[in-house]
């Protein structure tokens, strides 16, 4: 008995072994939360799946073009719009749960009282902000008829900053820290400005097995806490830094977010505690 439970061991191990892992190509650099947010997804799968890190995919536009292409990537991640969600198949699940719709201003530490008291969108038309041309709030901020300058570089922006070419540059909440860091900038201690904006995974329109893996394994660590549990170890620590609970929150609206974003799905969203918000 005790041999035949060996045999068996051996035999399981070999079967294991031999069982190939699908290659998922995704682009090397990527943000660690979004490999592990895939890396969970697919765990839950009967089939075993194994990560491939792709160089040299050097623009957003150019990645999703690549998608299941035999020198590209399988996965491709970024902020949503109908134009990429015809030319791929997108998995509906904001995977940073809408906080790439926050912002919060970069501005000249002696205009800090220009901004301490606003509470309403229509109290920011009275300032310029600078924004890149590229970046997706850009044309959110001009459709809100707000004022823009544009800039190619962030260094660039900053000395525009210092002339007073403009007011404020909007920064991402997930950015911020290290420009600030980074730049010995000084952000803006009262507003916070949202659009609602959907972070996705995409994969190539044909490739059913990859999205039914991903949509499964999504749905599956929405429901079983796991989700939540790696957004929190990723992104708790900002949120309290940045004591985002303490701002006023001044909503703009995002024309450019497809009517199937699931905005009534509220647990699938970060949204902030109102405080005096008046829109």
């Amino acid at each position: 008995m005790r041999y035949l439970s060996l045999l068996l061991v051996v035999i399981f191990c070999h079967t294991a072994v031999a069982k190939e892992a699908k290659v998922v190509r995704v682009t090397q650099g990527a943000h660690p939360y979004v490999v592990d947010l895939i890396k969970l997804a697919l765990s839950y799968q009967k089939d075993v799946y194994k990560l491939r890190y792709v160089d040299n995919i050097p623009t957003q536009s150019r990645a999703i073009r690549l998608l299941g292409k035999e020198n590209g990537i399988d996965i491709f991640w970024s902020v949503t719009n109908s134009r990429r969600e015809n030319m791929a198949r997108a998995v509906r699940v904001p995977i940073v749960k809408g906080l790439l719709g926050y912002r919060i201003l970069v501005i000249n530490k002696d205009n800090q009282a220009k901004f301490s008291n606003l509470n309403h969108i229509s109290q920011l038309q009275k300032f310029h902000f600078g924004l890149r041309y590229d970046w997706p709030d850009h044309n959110i901020f001009v459709d809100n008829q707000l004022s823009v300058n544009e800039f190619k570089t962030f260094t660039g922006a900053l000395n525009m900053l210092k002339s007073n070419r403009f007011d404020a540059i909007p920064i991402s909440i997930l950015e911020l820290p290290d420009l600030v860091s980074r730049y010995q900038t000084y952000a803006e201690q009262n507003l916070l400005l949202y659009y609602p904006s959907a972070v996705y995974l995409f994969v190539e329109k044909s490739d059913q097995a990859l999205f039914h893996a991903l949509s499964n394994g999504m749905n599956q660590a929405l429901q079983d806490g796991q989700f939540e549990k790696l957004f929190n170890q990723y992104f708790n620590g900002l949120i309290k830094e940045l004591e985002l609970e303490k701002r006023t929150l001044i909503e703009l609206s995002n024309r450019s977010l497809p009517p199937s974003a699931p905005l009534a799905e509220q647990h699938l969203w970060y949204r902030k505690e109102t405080k005096n918000e008046k829109n």
